[in-house]
């Protein structure tokens, strides 16, 4: 799979080096139960922007890195998860009904990017902070 690196929130998480600079992006968040919440990741390539076109994207969000229990699942076929091609960017959508019927204050979520052989590459990854 082509490497990457990912921009948060038009910050520039992981700069781009070399071909080789795909590294899985850390972004912790804090979200507000019972408020909806769209996050955009910028998705690069040696500093410019990623044909984004033939891809697909799935993520969850887990009350741990270890548990097999997902809370919420993600992915472009439910449109959690989309891919503006426009801007080379990835837009995580985290619905009001999620936030207001999240028990716990702690979970992890992942974003993994798909090509059409169905190679993965974990894209992003963090702790999300329910307040």
């Amino acid at each position: 799979m082509s490497s990457f690196c990912v921009s948060i929130f038009n910050t520039l998480e992981n700069p781009a080096e070399n071909d080789s600079c795909f590294v899985t992006a850390t972004k912790n968040l804090t979200l507000n139960k019972g408020s909806s919440y769209r996050i955009t990741f910028l998705v690069s390539k040696n500093g410019d922007g990623v044909d984004l076109s033939s891809y697909s994207l799935r993520g969850d969000i887990r009350s741990s890195s270890t548990s097999d229990l997902i809370l919420l699942n993600m992915s472009t076929s439910n449109l959690l998860l989309k891919i503006d091609t426009n801007n080379s960017a990835i837009i995580m959508n985290i619905p009001e009904t999620f936030t207001r019927r999240i028990q716990q204050n702690i979970a992890i979520y992942n974003i993994e990017l798909l090509n059409n052989n169905s190679e993965t590459s974990k894209i992003v990854t963090g702790i999300i902070t329910f307040v």
